[in-house]
């Protein structure tokens, strides 16, 4: 991976948190789809109340909204037996 994207919103007072985890969800699974995505995963910080999706790219033109990093490096040994869509 090159770059990865976090983005960060609050999750609203008085929602239900299984409603918002669902569209999270949906999000994940059409950030993954995209072209060089290489990793996405979405998750809530309770710590702030807030919604974080994460996401890893081979190219310099992700396709998500966010905070951009460049990866120096990433260790992922095994990656090729991890199996892929949802893991729960």
């Amino acid at each position: 991976a090159r770059f990865a994207v976090r983005r960060r919103q609050p999750v609203p007072e008085g929602v239900v948190l299984a409603d918002v985890m669902a569209d999270a969800a949906q999000e994940t699974v059409r950030l993954a789809g995209e072209d060089g995505a290489v990793l996405a995963a979405a998750a809530v910080d309770s710590s702030r109340w807030e919604l974080v999706h994460f996401s890893l790219w081979e190219h310099d033109t992700p396709k998500a909204d966010g905070d951009v990093f460049e990866v120096l490096h990433l260790s992922a040994p095994g990656r090729e037996k991890l199996p892929r869509g949802r893991q729960w």
